[in-house]
């Protein structure tokens, strides 16, 4: 009897430590446990290459908030240079600059997820492991880093449920760390073990789905080299192209209406082959990423968009025309669409002068310092010093 009573009692313990153990297994980004909206919808909102140092410009500040307002998302995803490490001057003003935006944000109490760009531990102030603790001290952020297991820092996936169901995921968003800069000093790329993962957990999506994909979005910040093969390769003077390796491209004619290409993609010169397994995943849509600042841009390619966001930040570079941030809207009933559109500066603020001519200021300084780096760039490359 004895025996039996301690039999059963093992077997109760042995039955919580495995509870405990799948629980404790859960990511901050499954136990959201996020879901579609009672209407079926379901809103992300995209924040590319805020940066900023430690003061933020107060233009940038106001626009990701009257966005947020706005649009009023069920998800807020930052897609890399987040910060601009190389112009902080320590790593305590690394971490004021992440305060800065996380600070707007928390306040609305939507889930926040974010990949790191090569500008956010530029200059080494500050690196990424400890830049993801401070995003985690806000109760919003449901991103995390997955340790050594992974190259880069803070690859992951946040799933999205059903509106009547949480055990049904309907949706994924993966999350993807395109590092910094290569081995030769060029951008980063999504690495083997990171490809690996991917390939793993899709194929668990998939079985837990009954054997039908999870459709999906990948947000990343340095794009895939394969932009190349998805734009035009054209001649020299035609309108619209721009100038890389020797050669012009322009938009295809597939490129959805309103895309706009205002400088050359920058993706890895090294190739891992991220894309090619994302394709024969078959589960993802598009891949989003912002990193050029000037381009805002959905090139279709091998049942893949390459969607590029321009940047919502005015410390840097970017085409005023184009100055905006992504906004992604989800269908329950059809999953494998989605709808996107740019919301600019302009249309929250055209009717607010003194907010528009902070924008024309803004906007003309960090084109006329991205012209000016430019013109001493190609000097200094003329000339030995």
């Amino acid at each position: 009897m004895m025996k039996k009573i301690i039999a059963v009692f093992l077997a109760v313990v042995m039955l919580c430590c495995a509870s405990i153990s799948m629980v404790s297994a859960l990511t901050p980004a499954e136990e959201a446990k996020l879901q579609f909206n009672e209407d079926g919808t379901f809103k992300i909102l995209t924040l590319a290459d805020i940066q900023d140092d430690a003061l933020l410009l107060s233009v940038t500040a106001k626009f990701i908030d009257a966005a947020v307002a706005s649009e009023q998302p069920d998800l807020i995803i930052l897609t890399g240079d987040n910060i601009a490490g190389h112009l902080t001057a320590s790593a305590a003003k690394s971490a004021t600059a992440i305060r800065k935006f996380m600070d707007i944000l928390e306040p609305y109490g939507i889930p926040v997820a974010m990949v790191f760009g090569n500008h956010d531990d530029d200059g080494g102030k500050m690196s990424k492991e400890d830049q993801m603790k401070v995003y985690e001290e806000y109760s919003c952020f449901i991103g995390f880093d997955e340790g050594e297991a992974l190259d880069g820092v803070g690859t992951y996936n946040v799933p999205i449920f059903s509106s009547t169901d949480d055990s049904d995921i309907v949706f994924n968003c993966w999350l993807f760390d395109s590092g910094s800069y290569d081995e030769n000093g060029g951008y980063d790329r999504v690495r083997q073990s990171q490809i690996d993962w991917y390939k793993a957990k899709s194929a668990e999506l998939k079985a837990a789905n009954g054997g039908e994909v999870v459709p999906s979005l990948a947000f990343q910040h340095i794009i895939v080299p394969e932009i190349f093969e998805a734009l035009d390769e054209v001649s020299v003077g035609t309108p619209g192209a721009i100038s890389k390796y020797g050669k012009f491209y322009a938009l295809p004619e597939t490129a959805a209406e309103g895309s706009f290409m205002g400088e050359p993609p920058c993706p890895s010169a090294v190739n891992d082959g991220q894309f090619d397994a994302l394709v024969e995943g078959g589960d993802v849509l598009g891949i989003v990423t912002g990193h050029d600042h000037s381009n805002s841009f959905i090139v279709p390619y091998k049942g893949i968009d390459l969607i590029n966001s321009p940047t919502c930040g005015f410390q840097s570079y970017g085409m005023t025309e184009v100055r905006g941030i992504r906004v992604f809207t989800l269908d329950e009933s059809n999953p494998a669409s989605y709808e996107t559109y740019i919301v600019k500066y302009q249309d929250l603020f055209a009717d607010d002068a003194m907010a528009m001519l902070m924008h024309d200021f803004f906007a003309f300084f960090s084109n006329f310092i991205a012209v000016f780096s430019a013109f001493f760039g190609s000097l200094s490359g003329m000339f030995s010093f």
